[in-house]
């Protein structure tokens, strides 16, 4: 269960889940892994919590029943969940009077408790993670200036912490991450917030696992609710699942092992749709990539170099990190920008085609859907901030990505739930460098963007105004750094995995495909109401 980085919670909302089958919460459960479900306030329903437990054997913390405090330790990082804010201003010994000793929410109090069951020994002060979904931020409507509920309970139990503690909230989505700040008895409190809830896009929601070290840092990744159970397969959305159950084929096992003959005698599912459902669940349940031609993966006689690019969001204003891995030599190099600033925004870019110039006469680059971001961005920024090499760009650099070869050109199927670099190579068994931190692509992002709304690169101080404004967190540049290589080494490993797939032989054919009906005349794929197409940046994070 246990990431080498930390402890992973499951965080989820009970309507992602009000008609999921057993045997898909079975697969959400074997898929995200996690140490701990929490279980998010909102849409509380006492009916799936009941099927979490009996499916999951680890703790699944919910709103139901008592309102109380209680801690969960897993792997040495330890998580205090409180169900009213209330009561944590009783557990750190300053109690705020309530009628009748019932909560905001309508919920009778209950002594303070832990996981060891004594309602007598205290609160603990050294938690790494507080879960609390009485947190949520208010903006007031006049002065516009943002506040958070429950702040001055968090400040002082902040300043009786032994170290600092995360505050966490069902009540934001998982993408939430600001530090907000108070003063207690004269001393600045830093008040670290994380979102747990669902990441709210196009479609399903997405079901949110959040990777926790002991240090406070927190590694996003999500899956969207849809794509559990028979729906993780591609052309398979509800109904077409409902029609597959109907004939027996109720596990993606079995949809691999089906004669296609049988697929394409179920309503709706035609040749290619069958063979397509097939090939998806062949990838997905034998952890491999299905190859579909047998076309080679470019580049075909030069020497990979593979690059990643980390902005401050997928509309980029700068371009602060470049890592580049060689495995013919076997070195990993990058170029960072640690003086932020909107003014010179090509550092990184200058000095990264400095280094290429002198080290490549004909460098081949490969990123991960490197011609919907990496590629067009570098060209831009090469062309605005580096002129200088515009030639050598266009004449000498040839660029290649992996991703649009398998799945935009149709030359292979990936098994990940999603097509997100970390999730394919997870799917296909690589780990990840235990050496990183736990964090993600979005939350760095997020970070640097608010880093650049200060004066010349620096922390804007009070940007709502108040000792209880909202900050970004310190920027680790060595963590990410080593996040950047182990991006471009997880890219190495999932390119290696393609290259070497062998071509689907057999009933499936081995051709160049052009004839699934959900293929457009432009050759990219479109997401319908029953299909689980994956393409578009909204699977990319920058």
């Amino acid at each position: 269960m246990t990431d080498a980085r930390g402890a992973n919670l499951l965080a989820l909302g009970c309507d992602a889940l009000d008609s999921t089958t057993e045997r898909a919460l079975e697969d959400l459960l074997e898929y995200a892994d996690p140490d701990l479900v929490y279980v998010v306030r909102d849409g509380a329903d006492v009916r799936v919590t009941s099927r979490l437990r009996r499916a999951f054997d680890g703790p699944v913390v919910d709103p139901d029943g008592p309102a109380t405090c209680h801690t969960v330790s897993v792997s040495g990082v330890t998580f205090a969940f409180v169900d009213a804010i209330e009561l944590l201003e009783d557990a750190i010994g300053e109690p705020k009077p309530s009628a009748d000793g019932i909560d905001d929410g309508g919920r009778k109090r209950s002594a303070v408790s832990t996981d060891t069951g004594d309602d007598t020994e205290p609160f603990p002060t050294d938690v790494d993670y507080l879960v609390c979904d009485d947190l949520e931020p208010v903006t007031d409507r006049v002065t516009l200036e943002a506040t958070l509920d429950g702040r001055e309970a968090i400040a002082r139990y902040q300043a009786r912490s032994r170290g600092e503690t995360v505050f966490c909230t069902g009540s934001l989505p998982a993408s939430y991450d600001y530090v907000w700040r108070d003063v207690v008895d004269g001393v600045p409190i830093r008040l670290p917030v994380r979102g747990l809830g669902p990441i709210r896009r196009s479609g399903a929601a997405e079901l949110a696992r959040l990777t926790c070290d002991g240090a406070g840092s927190i590694a996003v990744s999500s899956v969207p609710g849809d794509r559990i159970g028979l729906g993780a397969l591609a052309g398979v959305g509800p109904e077409t699942a409902d029609r597959l159950r109907d004939r027996g084929y109720d596990s993606r096992m079995h949809v691999a092992e089906a004669p296609i003959a049988d697929l394409r005698s179920i309503d709706g599912i035609g040749e290619s749709t069958a063979r397509r459902i097939r090939r998806s669940a062949r990838a997905i349940e034998e952890s491999c990539v299905v190859r579909r031609t047998d076309e080679s993966v470019p580049p075909v006689d030069g020497n990979p170099l593979f690059v990643d690019i980390e902005t401050d969001g997928l509309q980029p204003t700068i371009v602060w990190l470049i890592g580049v891995y060689d495995p013919a030599r076997d070195r990993y190099v990058d170029f960072v920008d640690t003086e932020l600033s909107r003014s010179n925004p090509g550092t990184a870019t200058r000095a990264f085609l400095e280094w290429l110039a002198a080290e490549y006469d004909d460098p081949e680059l490969v990123a991960w859907n490197g011609y919907g971001f990496d590629f067009v961005h570098l060209e831009r920024f090469v062309a605005r901030y580096a002129p200088e090499y515009r030639e050598f760009w266009a004449e000498r650099v040839s660029t290649n990505d992996p991703y649009d070869w398998a799945i935009r050109r149709d030359h292979a199927v990936l098994p990940g739930r999603t097509n997100r670099l970390e999730e394919v190579a997870a799917a296909l068994g690589y780990t990840r460098d235990i050496g990183v931190d736990a964090i993600d692509g979005r939350t760095l992002a997020k970070r640097i963007r608010r880093r650049l709304e200060g004066p010349d690169g620096t922390e804007p101080t009070e940007p709502h105004g108040g000792s209880g404004c909202a900050t970004d967190r310190e920027i680790d540049w060595e963590n990410a750094r080593k996040y950047c290589e182990a991006d471009v080494r997880e890219l190495a490993a999932v390119y290696d995995a393609i290259a070497n797939a062998k071509p689907t032989a057999g009933t499936d054919g081995i051709g160049r495909a052009t004839g699934d009906a959900e293929r457009t005349a432009g050759g990219t794929s479109n997401r319908t109401a029953d299909s689980t197409a994956q393409t578009g940046l909204g699977d990319f994070e920058p």
